[in-house]
């Protein structure tokens, strides 16, 4: 896996690099259209093969012209990875982490709130993760669900971290994480099949096909697996069973030519994913149906501008069990047997040269969200939700005198709302005592500013200032929740997350082999959200409440090296420094000066690769993750791994590929979570997959 840090191509074959294709062609398939009767009209456009960045802000750039750093990732980086979920892949970006080390594969997807830079992981995410421009965290409670993105049948995928929330708005806070799908083209097919150990299997397909004015494209996916065993061997019992999950999903596009420069694009999709979560009496099941239309185009004076429309509606329900210390035999706490959410969104920006060196992006948003929990145990019932809307506006311009100087500055104003939030018995458990809370608001400004400098041709000198905030979901405002004795109170008078960041940072072509990059960076998060305690409960336990900490300091650096020995070998190293810390916290103040848990201060990934189209193309990796803390107290640290990865691929024909894939190679096991009871559980054991990936 190859990142393509502000540059405008990749090295050829690096690690498959541009020369290397993600898939060769072959298996006929079918897709029959027919544009009888539609009115005459242009043809769509070809697709272009020049790399873009759209995620930095909403301009479509260079990778090399912005002044923040940017991870670009091709087709053929996406698939000459072991990586069976996206997820995994891009744990091999230093910066990215979730709330838990546990791969998307088996964890609960509670704890999949993605994190950039180190910046608070939580449940709820503190960055944002786009589809085709459009936001895929959880609308509840704002984790991801990472099997609805299927990296077989993505184009790109771009990361930028630090300060996305001029443009993108909510939850931006460390960064963005952007999958860029694939357009309708003439005639093509892929499919990949591959099986492995563990029971592990997927099969997913693309289709697509153009007539005319029309093009349309469906992909599916299954995925299952088997699963392992969580808990750490010695601590065992009988009630301990292999994780497992399974999913498919199923989406299509539709994208007609209105007429010259406009185009639109209707996409839909559906999915369903199944788990257990390590027990019997344990798991979660999931499924969401999303519908959106983009109409975009270019006027007669140039200027580009788009439309979006989105809805989704999800529902899902878990369950959770108390397991005696014997952990032979476990007893069910809490089903949550409906968790009912919907969202609807839109957006409208314009982009225009403004004068000879300049452009200008204007653009608004919208987006609300509902939702509800329904929960019961053996002793209560109790539901709870509510709702939010968020609008905002942005403008963002650059400026570029010459070839050398780059200026940006951009500024967005956010209105936000939540209201008919309501709470029935919780917490005197009592289903017919509701309680509604009040309805609040404000509004939240978030300026950006951006200068790149290029003395020379290789050099590439840039700086950023910024700011980004998240407003707390709804999970967060009005959803308690009990495991075992312990509760949490939700807290619906919590106030927005504000982030202030800088950065710097270099970028340096030695040659044509060798690339360098290195940024610098210090952020501090104003009114981060914690779970914080508030006394001891009747039943033996502890009572928390979600509440605003005063400040946490993140700082670090990340830097990155790619050498090309030959057309046939090559090497890259990269790291990422984070250190964050709790700065002040009147509510908590034993927290002051602990590092922020479930953030690790190191991370170092190398590789090296081969590529022999008459032989095979051969990548390993090797992933160090430093220690890290599994509580905010600092009492419960997880300790430093590392693991090796490897792919091969052969090109069997023209049209076919075969491929091994080995994540964790050589089995090391390691902690990725400690409970309050010392209860140790483990990342991913070895999974190996071979398969075959076809395409015309």
């Amino acid at each position: 896996m190859t990142p393509q840090f502000n540059e405008c191509t990749s090295p050829a074959g690096f690690p498959g690099g541009s020369g290397r294709r993600c898939a060769a062609h072959a298996v006929l398939v079918g897709l029959l259209m027919t544009a009888a009767g539609a009115p005459e009209v242009p043809a769509r456009e070809p697709i272009e093969d020049q790399p873009v960045v759209v995620t930095a802000g909403r301009l479509p750039q260079d990778p090399a012209h912005t002044p923040v750093n940017v991870a670009y990732f091709d087709e053929s980086d996406l698939t000459a990875t072991p990586a069976l979920t996206a997820d995994d892949f891009l744990r091999d970006v230093p910066g990215f982490s979730l709330f838990r080390r546990t791969s998307s594969l088996v964890a609960h997807p509670t704890t999949q709130g993605v994190s950039l830079r180190g910046i608070g992981p939580s449940g709820a995410s503190r960055s944002l993760v786009l589809h085709d421009g459009l936001p895929m965290n959880d609308p509840f409670g704002g984790w991801v669900y990472w099997s609805r993105m299927d990296l077989e049948n993505v184009e790109r995928v771009e990361v930028v971290r630090g300060g996305g929330s001029t443009v993108w708005g909510n939850t931006a806070l460390g960064g963005v994480v952007h999958l860029i799908p694939r357009r309708p083209e003439p005639g093509r097919f892929r499919a990949t099949a591959s099986r492995g150990n563990r029971d592990t299997e997927r099969v997913s397909f693309y289709a697509s096909e153009v007539t005319g004015p029309v093009g349309v494209s469906i992909e599916g996916r299954y995925f299952s697996t088997g699963g392992y065993q969580r808990v750490r061997k010695d601590q065992r019992g009988e009630v301990d069973t292999e994780a497992w999950s399974r999913h498919w999903l199923l989406n299509g596009a539709v994208e007609y030519v209105v007429h010259d420069g406009a185009r639109l694009t209707v996409r839909g999709g559906w999915f369903e994913e199944n788990r257990g979560n390590g027990t019997p009496l344990t798991g979660n099941d999931y499924e969401v149906g999303r519908m959106s239309a983009k109409l975009e185009g270019t006027a007669p004076d140039g200027s580009s501008w788009e439309f979006s429309l989105f809805g989704e509606r999800g529902r899902g329900s878990s369950t959770f069990s108390s397991v005696n210390d014997d952990r032979d035999s476990e007893s069910l706490v809490l089903d949550q047997h409906a968790i009912p959410s919907r969202t609807l969104g839109s957006g409208v920006s314009t982009t225009r040269e403004t004068g000879g060196n300049s452009r200008l992006t204007l653009g608004a948003d919208s987006r609300w969200v509902r939702g509800v929990t329904n929960e019961r145990s053996p002793f209560f019932e109790r539901r709870a939700g509510g709702e939010q809307y968020l609008a905002g506006v942005f403008a963002e311009s650059i400026y570029e005198p010459d070839a050398r100087w780059q200026f940006s500055a951009g500024v967005r104003g956010d209105y936000w709302r939540q209201f008919d939030g309501f709470s029935e018995g919780f917490p005197d458990d009592d289903p017919d005592e509701r309680t509604s809370f009040l309805n609040r608001d404000g509004t939240v400004f978030t300026p950006r500013a951006g200068m790149l400098f290029r003395p020379v041709p290789a050099t590439t000198l840039r700086s950023a200032v910024y700011q980004g905030f998240r407003i707390p979901t709804v999970n967060e405002l009005y959803r308690p929740f009990q495991v075992g004795v312990d509760r949490t109170f939700a807290n619906p008078e919590l106030s927005p997350e504000r982030l202030t960041g800088v950065e710097i940072g270099l970028d340096q072509d030695v040659g044509d082999p060798v690339h360098v990059s290195v940024t610098a960076f210090w952020n501090e998060v104003n009114d981060p959200v914690a779970n914080v305690t508030i006394g001891d409960n009747a039943m033996g336990g502890s009572d928390r409440q979600r509440q605003n900490l005063g400040l946490a300091r993140i700082r670090g650096f990340e830097a990155e090296i790619t050498y090309r020995f030959d057309e046939w070998w090559r090497t890259f190293a990269r790291y990422g420094f984070s250190y964050g810390t709790v700065e002040k916290a009147s509510n908590q103040p034993e927290l002051e000066g602990n590092r922020l848990a479930q953030a690790p201060e190191h991370i170092l990934v190398g590789g090296v690769g081969v590529s022999h189209p008459a032989v095979f193309d051969l990548d390993v990796t090797v992933r160090y993750n430093g220690p890290q803390y599994e509580d905010d107290l600092n009492q419960r640290e997880l300790g430093g791994y590392t693991v090796v990865d490897l792919h091969a691929s052969r090109q069997v024909s023209p049209e076919a590929e075969v491929f091994v894939g080995v994540r964790n190679l050589f089995n090391k096991r390691y902690p990725d979570g400690i409970s309050g009871d010392g209860l140790v559980t483990q990342g991913a054991p070895t999974f190996a997959h071979a398969g075959v990936r076809v395409a015309f």
